[in-house]
């Protein structure tokens, strides 16, 4: 059967007062995601500005307040991994630290601390930053799956950037997660793409790579080995996918591979941070390499709020119906954003 992108395009009228009550008709759309067939809606307000929103006031305030992850409080107010699983019970690569979440969401949880600084800008948050967290996350992911191969079986890394994305605290720090199971929309990569390649004979992320570069429409560039596009059916607000050809689980990571896809983030980044795009969520998923049919990939999505202090980008369509949204179009966003990546 192979990939199909499937939308539905409706129109809306209505006596608009902003054209003097003239008949105006309005678009918007459905699409289906090609591999899971989720529905996203994209509606049709893209040339609204966003407000540019200034943390300055929260990350003040914030200064006021006791940080455990700031260098004077690091090693005393945040636990350590046990002995038998870490060795001097936190991990560290470059400038990042990873220490146990007093929260956990997983059996195996950790809180990768990015560097010292308390506030980081979206444009301070260089390549090399971002990559040494990441090589300290699979560092971390490496370690629990040596110490319990049985139950650190499925691993993720995960960053909430600032309070719009879920960062309850404002000092950068990414969230890694270990489990014997993936989590949900995880396990759905893995089956489909498992599913797609059992009735098309071939790689779901490959078929889709080279539709993407044939249309051109919304495939971005490439940064190292790892290609970039905008995502057809996004999950949110300026949804862009990475994709690392051949790789399936971290192991097969290598750090070049990693600042290849922190060069890439940046690129998105600075792209949010031209478009007041305030808050950002990414992931990195893998598989084991039984999960036949799985390429390693990241998302990231932007996130804001319409108004200033309160609201959220998530409503019922979200919350209660599992459908998501997003405004702006992603071949729209794709001519944009590939100057970054020219």
């Amino acid at each position: 059967m192979g990939i199909e992108f499937k939308k539905i395009v409706n129109e809306t009228e209505f006596h608009s007062p902003f054209q003097d009550f003239a008949l105006s008709s309005f678009r918007s759309e459905i699409r289906f995601d090609p591999l899971t067939g989720h529905r996203t809606r994209i509606f049709p307000f893209r040339n609204r500005k966003l407000p540019r929103h200034d943390w300055t006031p929260f990350v003040e305030e914030s200064r006021q307040r006791f940080c455990p992850f700031c260098p004077e409080n690091l090693e005393k107010a945040t636990p350590r991994f046990p002995e038998y699983i870490v060795a001097g019970g936190r991990v560290k690569y470059g400038q990042a630290v990873v220490v146990p979440n007093l929260s956990p969401y997983e059996i195996y949880s950790g809180v990768t601390v990015m560097g010292p600084e308390h506030y980081l800008s979206m444009t301070s948050l260089t390549p090399n930053i971002i990559a040494d967290s990441f090589q300290a996350s699979l560092n971390f992911l490496q370690l629990v799956e040596a110490y319990d191969a049985e139950r650190a079986r499925y691993g993720s890394v995960n960053w909430n950037y600032m309070p719009y994305a879920g960062g309850s605290i404002i000092h950068p720090h990414l969230q890694v997660l270990c489990g014997p199971t993936p989590c949900r929309y995880d396990t759905e990569l893995i089956n489909c793409g498992k599913l797609y390649l059992e009735q098309n004979g071939s790689n779901f992320w490959a078929d889709l790579l080279d539709y993407e570069i044939k249309m051109g429409e919304r495939y971005l560039g490439r940064v190292g080995n790892i290609h970039w596009i905008a995502t057809f059916a996004p999950r949110a607000l300026c949804d862009v996918t990475a994709i690392l050809p051949h790789k399936t689980t971290f192991a097969e990571l290598e750090y070049r591979d990693l600042h290849d896809l922190a060069e890439g983030l940046h690129k998105i980044i600075l792209y949010y941070q031209e478009n007041n795009i305030a808050s950002f969520n990414v992931a990195l998923y893998a598989a084991r390499k039984e999960d036949q049919g799985f390429w390693i990939t990241a998302r990231i999505v932007g996130r804001y709020t319409i108004y200033p202090l309160v609201g959220s980008d998530y409503s019922h369509l979200q919350v209660l119906h599992d459908e998501p949204w997003t405004l702006h179009v992603p071949e729209d966003m794709a001519r944009e954003l590939k100057k970054y990546f020219s």
